[in-house]
């Protein structure tokens, strides 16, 4: 999937830092430093490590959301921008929704930007909102939605193409515990019943230990480990300050 990948942010023009009262860096930001993965159909592979370690930069490469310094990225042969249509994405505080429209107003016009046809659309809408559990909110529009409400369209939005590759953003941020394992349940029949491949980004341990197939342990850009929890157990515990 991503070969040698590398992303630099540059640093901020003397404008932006001032725009911002100082907070934009004046220095360059390497967030990713010439990293190797692949996701096989079927398999969920896990970024584990804390906030900042790249996971996100990852996740919006694969996208096609963020353009690489580096390497390179492919998804079934093909760059992330002509594989648009088969990777379903689930970003942490998504905000491409309209606020004024509903759940399923929402999730009609992105089946319009996917060029779905009329009557496939509205099958698949219904099966989307089914699997996040969203049908009697359906109606409501989108800002009356709590945050776990809103992560749970953005991962209905992410079934309608009937994806191959799923991007995982700490995709349960915000969930209940109940709703959050609905969700993994989807996941894990996407997984077992259409050999989905899934990228699942996460801090979270028990997370990491349950519903990854295999890990990529990530601190400051660069993959320290991988392998099952088990096996890395130890280097987990080194970059979360944890007793061994």
């Amino acid at each position: 999937m991503a070969r040698r990948l590398g992303k630099t942010y540059p640093a901020a023009s003397a404008l932006s830092r001032a725009l911002t009262l100082g907070r934009a860096t004046s220095e360059a930001v390497v967030a990713l430093q010439s990293v190797d993965l692949a996701v096989s159909p079927g398999e969920v592979v896990g970024l584990l490590g804390p906030n900042g370690s790249g996971k996100t930069t990852i996740m919006r490469c694969a996208a096609g959301v963020l353009s690489p310094s580096h390497g390179s990225i492919r998804i079934a042969g093909a760059s992330p921008i002509e594989a648009r249509g088969e990777v379903g994405l689930v970003l942490r505080d998504d905000r491409t929704f309209h606020h004024r429209l509903s759940g399923w107003e929402n999730l009609r016009l992105f089946a319009r930007l996917q060029r779905l046809p009329e009557r496939l659309a509205k099958t698949r809408i219904e099966d989307a909102l089914t699997a996040a559990d969203l049908n009697e909110v359906a109606e409501r529009t989108y800002r009356t939605y709590s945050a776990g409400m809103r992560q749970r369209l953005s991962f209905a939005r992410a079934l309608l193409a009937e994806p191959k590759l799923l991007l995982l953003d700490e995709a349960t941020t915000g969930l209940d515990p109940g709703v959050r394992q609905h969700f993994v349940e989807v996941v894990k029949t996407l997984v077992n019943e259409r050999d989905v491949g899934v990228l699942w980004a996460t801090h979270d341990l028990h997370e990491a230990e349950e519903v990854c197939d295999r890990l990529l342990l990530m601190q400051k850009g660069e993959i320290l480990a991988q392998g099952t929890y088990d096996e890395i157990r130890d280097d987990i515990a080194s970059v979360f300050g944890l007793a061994k």
